[in-house]
């Protein structure tokens, strides 16, 4: 059976410390609208007309 010698590391580990946040989620309040209709939602992807965002790949415009 080979053995094999391990060298303890003498540096410092990457361990945050419990003092440092690594992350701060924010959430903001969305007030109730009414929802779209459900074909339009499938077609927006979105039931809430203000999360009806226009994201493009190529250019384009909003839902034709």
């Amino acid at each position: 059976m080979n053995s094999v010698a391990v060298k303890e590391c003498e540096c410092e580990t990457a361990t945050p410390s419990k003092t440092v946040s690594l992350a701060i989620a924010t959430v903001p309040m969305q007030p109730w609208e009414q929802p779209y209709d459900p074909k339009t939602a499938l077609k927006h992807g979105t039931i809430f007309p203000s999360l009806d965002l226009p994201f493009y790949v190529t250019g384009g415009n909003s839902h034709d």
